[in-house]
């Protein structure tokens, strides 16, 4: 009976042991990592890439609500820094947002009933697509630090 308890004394020990070294990998938020001041800018990146990925392999309708998600959360959290950008800079980019949120919202019914919109709809949500909006989120993260 000494031998079979050491020998589960051991298990449970190495068991132990590799829930620790699992835990120390995996066991806190990997998000943590990033400085936290670039945390609120991971939803509108990655909003932005998921519309580019669209845009590259699908239609080009939902990039333009995706892009204009991340746009006004980006502006949402911004509202506290006016100090920074000023209210005319401030809005002007959101009513860039809001008339893209507008488009994007038409876009999403528009591909979930299977219509059509026009080439004039398309040549306005060009000014949507995720190179500018990604290039406009930039500017504006950046916009304090010039």
């Amino acid at each position: 009976m000494d031998i079979i308890s050491l020998i589960i004394q051991y298990l449970i020990q190495f068991v132990y042991e590799i829930y620790n070294f699992i835990n120390s990998i995996l066991g806190f938020p990997w998000i943590s990592i990033i400085p936290s001041e670039y945390v609120m800018y991971l939803a509108p990146v990655s909003l932005i890439i998921a519309g580019y990925l669209t845009n590259q392999h699908y239609i080009g309708r939902i990039q333009i609500f995706t892009n204009t998600i991340a746009l006004n959360v980006l502006f949402y959290y911004s509202e506290s820094n006016l100090a920074y950008y000023g209210t005319l800079f401030l809005s002007l980019f959101e009513w860039y947002a809001n008339i893209g949120l507008i488009m994007g919202v038409i876009a999403v019914i528009s591909y979930t009933a299977n219509g059509k919109r026009s080439k004039t709809y398309y040549r306005i949500a060009w000014a949507y697509n995720s190179i500018l909006v990604g290039l406009i989120i930039v500017i504006f993260y950046a916009y304090p630090y010039f």
